[in-house]
C-alpha cells in the first residue's frame, strides 16, 4: 500500500523526515501491542508490573519493518532507484518486503550465516541478496562494508539501508516511533526500557524518541557477552571487538556498533546500563515467553527478557516499578531455535502417531497426567 497511511506508525507523521503523506509506502507497520506480563513471567520473577512490547506483530516479523517503511517512503519522495545495504537477516526481510510494495528495489549484503529462514524471506519477495564472509563478525570487515555500501549508494541513487543513525538518520526515526507509543501508554510512569543491542541503532533510537517527548526512563542495552561491542564502546573503544564474535543469537552478532556515539548516549543520558548475557541465558528466556506467556520469539526477541532476569536475580530493580520489555523479532524467523524449542529430552521431535480409534483412551491417559502433575495447562 502507498499513500495516505494513517494508523500505526505514521500517526506520527508530522514527526517524521517525510514531506508528503502521498509518499508513504505502508504495509500497517507499528501499533504494535503491549502485552501485559504481570501475572505470568511478572509473577515468575517477583515482578508486579511487567509489559513487552511486541514488535514481532510487525507486517516482517521485527521493529526493522518500521524503519524499511520509511526508508521506501523516503525512495518513492526523493525518485531513487530503490535501497541497498548490509543484514543479519530481519532488516534485509523488511526492506526486501516494502521494495515489493513500494515496486521499487533490494539489494542486500548479509552475513555469511544468515539463518536460512531469513534468507528465503528477502528472497522470496524478490529481494537481491550476497552473503559476505566477515560482515558482523569482523569489526573492520563490518565497518568497511558498511562505509562503501554508503558511499556506493549515494553514487548510483540508492537509499543506505543501513540500520544505524550514523548510516540513515532518517529512516531510522522510525525507531523512535517506538518510544512515542510507550510514552502514550505510560507517559512519566515508565521508569525502565530494556532493548537488545546489535548495532545499538534501537537502543539510540529509543533515547531519541523519549528525548524530543522530554521523559526519558532509563534504558537497559541487553547483548549477549559474545557480542559485546556496546561494553566495549563504554568503556571508550567504539572502534567494536577484538577478534570474532562468539554468539550464536542470530540478529545480535555485530563486532562493531553502527551507533556507538548513539547507544552510549543512550546509557549515560537516561542513567541506564549495558547487560552481558550467555547465549543460554537468552535460550532460558526465549522459552520462558514460549511456555508461561505463549509467545514465540526468536531468541534476539527474547533478550531483553534475559538481561531484566538477569538484574532481578542480582536485586538491581525495584519489584513494584512499571517495566517494558522490547521483543524484537518473531519466533519463525529463526528455524534452529524453534527446533530447539520444540525438542524432547532425546534431542528430536517426539509426537507420536495414533490411530483414530486410540483417541479416547490417549486423552483419558494425558488427561490423568496432567492432572496428576497440577492441573491441565
Amino acid at each position: 500500500m502507498t499513500g495516505h497511511a494513517t494508523g500505526g506508525m505514521w500517526r506520527y507523521l508530522d514527526r517524521l523526515p517525510l514531506r508528503s503523506a502521498e509518499n508513504i509506502v505502508s504495509l500497517g507497520e507499528g501499533g504494535t501491542p503491549l502485552v501485559d506480563l504481570s501475572s505470568t513471567v511478572g509473577r515468575r520473577l517477583g515482578l508486579t508490573e511487567l509489559w513487552l512490547k511486541a514488535e514481532d506483530r510487525n507486517p516482517t516479523g521485527s521493529f526493522k519493518a518500521r524503519i524499511a517503511s520509511l526508508a521506501y517512503s523516503l525512495v518513492k519522495e526523493r525518485g531513487l532507484h530503490g535501497a541497498v545495504g548490509t543484514s543479519s537477516g530481519n532488516g534485509g526481510a523488511a526492506a526486501a518486503a516494502y521494495a515489493a510494495a513500494a515496486r521499487s528495489r533490494a539489494v542486500l549484503f548479509t552475513l555469511s550465516d544468515t539463518v536460512p529462514e531469513k534468507l528465503r524471506e528477502i528472497v522470496a519477495v524478490g529481494g537481491i541478496a550476497r552473503r559476505v564472509a566477515g560482515v558482523g563478525h569482523d569489526a573492520a570487515t563490518t565497518r568497511m562494508v558498511a562505509d562503501e555500501i554508503a558511499r556506493q549508494a549515494a553514487a548510483q541513487g540508492f537509499y543506505p539501508m543501513l540500520t544505524g543513525f550514523h548510516y540513515a538518520p532518517e529512516a531510522m526515526a522510525g525507531v523512535q516511533t517506538i518510544a512515542y507509543e510507550l510514552d502514550e501508554s505510560f507517559g512519566s510512569g515508565l521508569k525502565r526500557v530494556y532493548a537488545p543491542v546489535g548495532g545499538g541503532g534501537l537502543l539510540t533510537g529509543l533515547y531519541r524518541g523519549f528525548a524530543e517527548l522530554d521523559r526519558i526512563p532509563q534504558l537497559i542495552g541487553v547483548h549477549p557477552t559474545g557480542s559485546a561491542a556496546l561494553r566495549f564502546a563504554l568503556d571508550g573503544h567504539p572502534e567494536g571487538i577484538p577478534g570474532d564474535v562468539a554468539t550464536a543469537v542470530s540478529g545480535l552478532q555485530m563486532a562493531v556498533l553502527y551507533d556507538a556515539e548513539g547507544a552510549v548516549q543512550a546509557v549515560r543520558g537516561s542513567g541506564g546500563a549495558a547487560r552481558a548475557v550467555e547465549d543460554e541465558e537468552i535460550y532460558a528466556a526465549q522459552r520462558l515467553l514460549a511456555t508461561e506467556a505463549g509467545l514465540l520469539v526468536e531468541p534476539a526477541g527474547a533478550t531483553a527478557l534475559a538481561g531484566l532476569i538477569a538484574d532481578t536475580r542480582a536485586g538491581a530493580i525495584a519489584t513494584d516499578e512499571p517495566v517494558v520489555v522490547v521483543a524484537t523479532g518473531a519466533g519463525y524467523k529463526d528455524g534452529h531455535a524453534l527446533t530447539r524449542l520444540a525438542a524432547s529430552e532425546g534431542g528430536g521431535l517426539a509426537v507420536p502417531e495414533i490411530t483414530a480409534t486410540a483417541v479416547a483412551d490417549t486423552l483419558a491417559d494425558i488427561v490423568g497426567m496432567v492432572t496428576v502433575q497440577g492441573g491441565i495447562r
